[in-house]
């Protein structure tokens, strides 16, 4: 057990240190082009271990100088958790590799003594650079990079039950989970047509910035990691919840109440007014619906069975568009943006109406129709 716990912490190590170094590379370099009379060379090398926590989506308090960045850091960009994806997936494949063969009990002991160490070791070398301007809680950092570190390495550990052997429920959280991608990605793809038809916006937002050479990397950086983010705010926006950015805003087909956005190029892809006509999306979730009905009758001949992975899929679905929603929102550094991305708690609701509406047609449009025909007859 004593070297299951060393080899777990040293490939924690390892993998956190090889992590590090390009991110703090990156920040030397931006920090060198930017010209700034102030601050000194620990500076960025502080700012590699805030964007460290940051991609494993740990919140950051912060209470710099200008009070226009005053507030909470909890708008965290979700494509950013690449970076502990491959950390994570190659320290625990190595350290599988180091411990050898090992049987299903024992795969959930590395989990969790891998994650133990990688959390500890993570929030202690980031608690080195806090100070009264940045930082965070060690009750929600470590829970927060504990939970992403053990299903990064539960995904690359084997654990996952093959399809051929697998329940109705295990099904439907596949299912489920792979119409939530479905969605989003729709949501990224009327994101992407709204960006070439605004190009003219966000490139006037980009001018404003004027970032420079290297400032512009990061900056374009910045912007492709919080796309997930704004795919999921533009879902939200085609489910007819709509989208808010500024306290007080609301944007959605019927509605658009906003005065001004911040100089972040990526917005301005959002709407300038109202379009009730693309409330019509939601009749695309509603014949995903339909057809994840056809699908579970084609597939399970049981009622039983039938019932179970439906039942499953929607309730996942339902839990798993509530973890996007609510991951994908947040406070953007300011108070008056509090709550920026997704109406994150009535995406959710809205999209399982759908969705359960989609099955009860599949379900019942075959005896009403049988029904309206025998009183024609």
């Amino acid at each position: 057990m004593s070297r299951i716990l060393l080899v777990s912490f040293q490939q924690a190590l390892r993998s956190i240190t090889l992590a590090l170094l390009p991110i703090a590379f990156l920040s030397l370099l931006v920090w060198a082009t930017a010209g700034s009379s102030n601050g000194n060379t620990a500076d960025p090398l502080r700012a590699s271990l805030w964007i460290f926590l940051a991609a494993h989506q740990v919140p950051l308090h912060l209470a710099l100088s200008n009070s226009t960045l005053t507030g909470s850091l909890t708008f965290l960009p979700l494509a950013a958790l690449v970076i502990p994806w491959f950390t994570v997936k190659s320290g625990f494949r190595r350290l599988l590799a180091k411990i050898g063969e090992s049987n299903l009990r024992d795969r959930r002991i590395l989990i969790i003594d891998f994650a133990l160490s990688y959390s500890l070791i993570t929030y202690l070398l980031a608690l080195i650079t806090f100070s009264e301007t940045v930082n965070t809680d060690f009750y929600i950092a470590i829970p927060i990079l504990f939970l992403v570190t053990a299903t990064f390495s539960f995904l690359n550990s084997g654990l996952l039950p093959r399809r051929e052997n697998s329940q109705p429920w295990q099904q439907g959280v596949l299912v489920a989970f792979l119409l939530v991608v479905t969605l989003i990605g729709i949501g990224g793809v009327v994101l992407s047509i709204s960006l070439a038809f605004h190009f003219v916006t966000v490139q006037q937002l980009t001018q404003v910035i004027a970032p420079g050479l290297f400032g512009g990397f990061a900056l374009l950086l910045i912007q492709i990691s919080y796309l997930p983010n704004i795919a999921i705010a533009a879902l939200s926006y085609l489910s007819g919840a709509g989208l808010v950015l500024t306290n007080g805003s609301l944007i959605s087909p019927l509605v658009h109440r906003i005065d001004e956005i911040p100089a972040i190029p990526i917005l301005g892809a959002l709407p300038i007014r109202s379009h009730p006509w693309l409330l019509s999306a939601t009749a695309l979730v509603i014949i995903l619906g339909y057809l994840l009905a056809s699908y579970a009758k084609k597939t399970y001949s049981n009622l039983l069975q039938f019932k179970q992975f439906l039942t499953s899929t929607i309730v996942i679905f339902s839990l798993f568009t509530l973890i996007a929603s609510r991951a994908g929102t947040g406070e953007l550094l300011s108070s008056n943006l509090s709550s920026v991305g997704a109406q994150w708690w009535l995406m959710p609701i809205l999209l399982t109406i759908e969705i359960s509406i989609g099955v009860l047609i599949y379900r019942y449009l075959p005896t009403i129709a049988v029904k309206l025909k025998s009183i024609r007859q």
